[in-house]
């Protein structure tokens, strides 16, 4: 029953433009956004569902038609209205456009799209290589600077990290470039050397490497200042899918203890919990565009958001740890029948509220991930 309700959110936001983030078609969702249409796209890609991919396939050709002359994608467009961020750029956005793009030339094929492409891809890797600013091979995000834009993380940000090594793997795949897949090979050594505790060399930032504390997970963000070892929970989903380095015994351990925490398992997407008394507040309180929604347990701010827990279940299936997923997904139906299927963007993780824009196709393929 949810399938199909979520197959029609995501049909029904499909515009000649592309995948639009919402079929509700009010504000700024009514717009092509690079993360939002590309995650979209590639559960279409996994499900093998034409209407899904043909609109991933507009949205890919939107987005690079506004490319900036430096090779960044844009974060969203609506007709000729572009937007590259507000606040701060949106570093995932391009690194997205180019594992959407090239997920779909791998998947569809197409050879006239992948020779149209190739100049532009390369474009898009330059944009990232200058993000370094260091040249030694993490990417760096300025606050606000992904997905979680009013949140608090920064610097050599896991999840960000994460993406350019699928990007690069992808690319190096549909190219056939030796050079990109050396590429892969050292940025997923960059992040399991720098991300967690271990006996190798190589640290970025050996002082504050050696003042973090081990987790069984991949800690947030690298700054000059030191780690952030808060759990990202899309960093780590992601990680987990592409095959990185983690103990997931341990991992799926502190998945265990974080629902006995919660009372449930809809996990919040950064833990743990920042509130007003703690020194991070500040990072918190001013930075939001319309209105302040990083309350505690809502938000980036321990929300509960679907789509990065239904790449959580695709990972961990992926690499046959079974049990968990089947307990999100059916805390997620439960959710979903008691509370209304109209795919809101997240949870409160305290009471287990519905919240954000409704009818949006992160959520509904965060369903369809956990599905699969």
């Amino acid at each position: 029953m949810f399938t199909q309700k979520a197959l029609q959110v995501i049909e029904q936001s499909i515009s000649e433009q592309g995948i639009l983030a919402s079929c509700e078609r009010k504000d700024n969702y009514a717009r092509v956004w690079a993360r939002d249409s590309m995650m979209t796209g590639i559960t279409g890609i996994l499900m093998k569902n034409r209407t899904i991919t043909d609109g991933l396939k507009k949205s890919i050709q939107t987005l690079v038609k506004h490319q900036a002359e430096n090779g960044q994608i844009p974060s969203n467009v609506d007709g000729e209205k572009v937007s590259y961020g507000t606040l701060a750029g949106r570093t995932d956005a391009t690194v997205w456009w180019i594992i959407g793009a090239c997920e779909y030339i791998l998947y569809s094929g197409d050879e006239d799209l992948k020779k149209e492409l190739k100049e532009k891809i390369d474009k898009a890797f330059s944009c990232l290589k200058t993000w370094e600013f260091n040249q030694r091979g993490l990417l760096y995000s300025p606050l606000g600077g992904n997905w979680a834009d009013e949140y608090v993380t920064s610097g050599y940000v896991l999840y960000d990290n994460v993406l350019r090594y699928w990007a690069f793997r992808t690319a190096a795949k549909v190219y056939e470039d030796a050079q990109l897949q050396s590429l892969a090979g050292t940025t997923k050594e960059l992040i399991e050397n720098n991300f967690r505790k271990n006996d190798r060399a190589d640290r970025y930032h050996e002082a504050a490497y050696q003042k973090a504390s081990e987790k069984p997970y991949l800690w947030a963000s690298l700054n000059a200042n030191g780690y952030d070892e808060r759990f990202d929970l899309a960093g780590n989903a992601l990680a987990v899918l592409l095959g990185l380095e983690l103990n997931l015994n341990d991992f799926t351990r502190f998945l265990e203890e974080l629902k006995l925490e919660s009372g449930h398992w809809m996990l919040p997407v950064f833990y743990p919990i920042i509130f007003p008394d703690d020194a991070d507040w500040n990072l918190l309180e001013n930075n939001y565009s319309y209105q302040f929604k990083n309350h505690p347990y809502h938000f980036h701010n321990g929300g509960s958001w679907p789509i990065h827990l239904g790449w959580l279940c695709l990972g961990l299936k992926k690499r046959g740890y079974d049990e968990i997923p089947l307990k999100i997904l059916n805390q997620y139906e439960k959710l979903l029948a008691e509370k209304g299927a109209d795919f809101r963007e997240y949870y409160s993780t305290d009471q287990l509220i519905p919240s954000g824009t409704e009818f949006l196709c992160f959520s509904a393929s965060g369903y369809l991930l956990m599905k699969i």
